[in-house]
């Protein structure tokens, strides 16, 4: 399992503001709308301990609740730090031709824990928590897509109304 997963989807929609706008000048802005769409909904997954794709995530094991509680952690799910979970852990930096959406903490004494909760591990018996807004194929969900393009097109709007 990588550190990275490139989301797919989007490609097609970038080439064509190409042909509308220049990106070399514009084309930070865009995707800096795009990666702040997605941290929204990542935040939203964890708020709401729900996958945009599947619903609710699957709950708590009692046993798991009531060591969260000797320990005096937070019992919410994927919270028990709130390293996962925390707004402010979550960033996007972006780059020529692509943003990076990603958590401070991605590794935590080698354990993937961000990559481990998304898809889940037999192994270690950790059921997938999906709260990334891509599919099993990292193609951005739909809803996320209608708001980058939304985003885009008044950004795009803009830039053509005040030439």
């Amino acid at each position: 399992m990588s550190d990275y997963i490139e989301i797919k989807g989007l490609e097609n929609f970038f080439k064509a503001c190409e042909k509308l706008i220049d990106m070399d000048k514009h084309g930070q802005s865009i995707l800096a709308g795009a990666g702040e769409s997605m941290r929204n909904a990542i935040i939203d997954s964890f708020k709401n301990e729900r996958s945009i794709f599947d619903g609710k995530w699957q709950g708590l094991k009692p046993a798991t609740i009531k060591q969260k509680i000797k320990e005096g952690k937070n019992n919410g799910i994927l919270k028990r730090e709130n390293e996962l979970s925390k707004e402010t852990n979550w960033q996007s930096k972006v780059s020529k031709n692509s943003v990076e959406v990603f958590n401070n903490i991605q590794t935590k004494n080698g354990f993937k824990y961000g990559l481990i909760h998304q898809y889940g591990s037999k192994k270690k018996n950790i059921p997938a928590r999906a709260f990334l807004p891509i599919d099993n194929n990292n193609v951005l969900h739909q809803s996320i897509r209608s708001v980058i393009y939304k985003d885009t097109k008044a950004f795009i709007q803009n830039i053509i109304k005040n030439k």
